[in-house]
């Protein structure tokens, strides 16, 4: 079998250990399904015995009034890493500029493109500064972004991440920013209502993430381009999406209060674990999302961690990062604490 490269793979924890794991290897708000949401999935159940709407309708009308753009400009799919193939395929970058580090599944759906990238410094704390902008150069095609970048939880700046929509336009790269995490960041900043200042501008979307949905799939792109949005309908299947993942997103639409009563709560469990993992000696990237990058002096925490039933993500197999860098989920103070004392745990018996 091939290899899995991400988090929240609790079913080889399993097989292996037996039981679950306090997974904090996947960046899920660990407040769970908000009850409407799960609601509209049940009551979705008797309409599987028609086809699902290939055109998410009910979904896009209502995620477009939440997010103030018109329904036509929003394409949904099987999760953000169904639009993210369908883009590669419609778009056929032959030149393209990734960060590094940041999520594995730009660099997969681009193979076969000139990939280039632009390398996030430690000493910077792996922000995102105005060098980039150096980097978009006119052979450029296309151009990734993560906003939150993951797995740093890297906000960056919105006037500097304008000037970078205008230096693509102005060398007629496409810009794909995937603002997944950005439900989590207080006071975050969509580049959605620049979609007519930037045509080739394509904004990517999940309610995976905030409404702790990750066995539903459901994800969608906004772009004023709609030979784009034509695109990404011809190269797949027409039912992509179920039936209980458009009721799904309609309902979790609708749930804007949940979303921002969630980014408060995190803020502030984020503010503890991250004060706690550096007073044992960690370095902590300050992030704003719902999980933290730290690093250790231990190659090998990942594994005594999960000895002890605590499943962290090794992101040494991110472009950019080495052996010590982890990433942790932010979830509640019970889960934090359990992370911390196994840390405990583990410093106590090794010295």
């Amino acid at each position: 079998m091939p290899e899995y490269a991400h988090g929240g793979d609790v079913y080889s924890f399993s097989a292996r250990f037996g039981g679950a794991p306090v997974d904090l290897s996947a960046n899920i708000n660990p407040y769970g399904v908000p009850p409407r949401v799960k609601q509209a999935m049940h009551d979705a159940v008797d309409a599987c015995t028609q086809y699902p709407d290939p055109f998410c309708r009910a979904a896009r009308q209502t995620i477009g009034a939440a997010e103030g753009v018109d329904p036509d400009r929003i394409y949904c799919g099987s999760g953000a890493a169904d639009v993210l193939d369908r883009l590669a395929v419609v778009l056929r970058p032959k030149t393209a500029l990734l960060l590094a580090p940041t999520f594995a599944e730009y660099e997969r759906t681009l193979a076969g493109a000139d990939l280039r990238f632009h390398t996030l410094r430690a000493e910077e704390e792996f922000a995102v500064t105005e060098r980039m902008l150096d980097d978009i150069t006119p052979e450029l095609d296309a151009v990734y972004l993560c906003n939150p970048n993951n797995p740093t939880g890297r906000t960056i700046a919105p006037a500097l991440l304008r000037e970078i929509a205008a230096r693509c336009a102005g060398v007629g790269a496409r810009l794909v920013v995937d603002e997944c995490f950005l439900d989590f960041v207080q006071g975050g900043e969509t580049l959605a209502p620049y979609l007519d200042e930037f045509p080739s501008l394509v904004l990517l979307r999940a309610y995976t993430k905030m409404y702790a949905v990750p066995g539903v799939r459901f994800g969608w792109c906004m772009t004023a381009d709609k030979a784009l949005i034509e695109g990404l309908y011809r190269v797949g299947q027409p039912w992509n999406v179920s039936v209980i993942a458009q009721a799904c997103a309609v309902a979790c639409a609708q749930e804007r209060g949940f979303a921002r009563e969630s980014a408060v709560r995190i803020a502030d469990e984020r503010a503890y674990l991250s004060a706690q993992l550096s007073a044992r000696g960690l370095w902590v990237c300050p992030g704003k999302a719902n999980f933290l990058l730290f690093r250790a002096q231990d190659a090998d925490l990942q594994e005594k961690l999960a000895q002890r039933g605590i499943l962290i993500r090794d992101c040494a197999n991110y472009r950019g990062l080495t052996r010590g860098y982890y990433r942790t989920a932010v979830k509640t103070r019970k889960e934090s604490n359990a992370l911390l004392a196994a840390l405990d745990a583990i410093q106590k018996e090794e010295s």
